[in-house]
């Protein structure tokens, strides 16, 4: 008998079977009503989640996609970008920028340590002319399971009176980590299907503000299938500009469901339940954290491979014996770590 393989990777995370089953709908007209109230309602329900009034679009794309969107987007050639780096995912964002002409002034960290508010406003003070058009970090870095103080990073730049926006990657914090886009004046937070959200890839969501919508008007990078205002104008009457991800909008209606029947403060505290579970529990059997546990993150933990343990051969103990699936280190990080996903579908007893 074919035994179900349990994802604890920091994603694509598993399914739950509510979800599954509302992914096995029959197709329909997405030029019709019907879809249109889809939509609606998804949008809805999503700006629930990421506690926002701002406008939200939907991709069907990765989130690597949508990072890649919000810099052709927001940006012009030559603008000045201050980007945190530290770990896979935050390299990312830079290398994008610099792909499409922009300055990238990077702020590295040590891989496995966070970013504080004191490392970006160092940066800023020094901007004497305020040409930094955005600071761009993630939420939560899953290459080394660090999460960033969005919240206090923020306030640090309004104290600071900075333009500069703030552009958050919560690809894998959104609905697992506490989020709270207006409260903490987000102008731009990306993010996508397959991590908290509990859905397989291929949808990525994006929220933008006024001040964003103001920089995306003067943007001079081409654009065509990532185009914001042409998406936006036809997110008015829940339509899109192109054929849509239409199955996985039938799971995010189902996700959207299940995530406001658990309530978010909820879920919020189930990943810090589940975190502190696995983190005494590597401790307690002498395992090294690559990070503190005040800089990790809620949503994947970090371990320091022991010696004589290759990962290859515990990742395939952990499959075969268990039909558990961990992720191991990226990069820099490979062949030095582990990691546990512990997002998205994984709940206690």
């Amino acid at each position: 008998m074919e035994r179900r393989k349990y994802l604890q990777i920091p994603g694509p995370t598993n399914v739950p079977e509510r979800i599954l089953r509302s992914l096995s709908k029959p197709l329909l007209n997405h030029r019709g009503e019907e879809f249109e109230e889809l939509v609606g309602y998804c949008v809805s329900g999503l700006k629930k989640i990421y506690k926002t009034e701002n406008d939200l679009l939907l991709f069907p794309s990765s989130g690597s996609g949508i990072l890649e969107a919000s810099i052709v987007n927001l940006f012009s050639r030559g603008d000045k970008l201050a980007v945190i780096k530290l770990g896979v995912f935050s390299d990312r964002m830079a290398d994008i920028a610099e792909n499409h002409g922009l300055n990238v002034i990077p702020i590295e960290k040590e891989w496995g340590s966070s970013v504080s508010p004191i490392d970006i406003k160092e940066v800023l003070e020094n901007d004497k002319d305020k040409e930094i058009k955005a600071v761009c970090l993630p939420h939560n870095e899953t290459s080394t399971g660090i999460k960033n103080d969005i919240k206090g990073i923020s306030e640090m730049i309004k104290e600071l009176n900075h333009p500069a926006l703030i552009v958050v990657d919560a690809i894998s914090s959104l609905a697992s980590l506490e989020l709270k886009t207006d409260e903490w004046n987000l102008d731009v937070v990306i993010s996508s299907s397959q991590k908290g959200l509990m859905l397989p890839p291929g949808l990525g969501i994006v929220s933008i503000s006024k001040r964003a919508w103001d920089m995306v008007e003067k943007s001079d990078i081409s654009k065509w299938y990532w185009d914001f205002k042409a998406v936006k104008e036809r997110m008015k009457g829940n339509q899109f500009p192109y054929t849509p991800a239409t199955t996985l909008l039938f799971g995010l209606k189902e996700s959207i469901d299940i995530l406001l029947e658990e309530g978010l403060e909820n879920v919020w505290n189930r990943h810090e339940l589940m975190t502190n579970a696995i983190r005494n529990s590597a401790h307690a059997m002498g395992l090294k954290l690559l990070t503190s546990d005040e800089d990790g993150s809620n949503t994947v933990t970090a371990i320091i491979l022991p010696d004589g343990i290759n990962y290859p051969d515990l990742s395939k103990v952990l499959s075969e014996d268990y039909n558990i699936v961990i992720g191991g280190g990226l990069k820099k990080l490979k062949g030095k770590i582990f990691r546990i996903g512990h997002l998205g579908s994984i709940h206690h007893v």
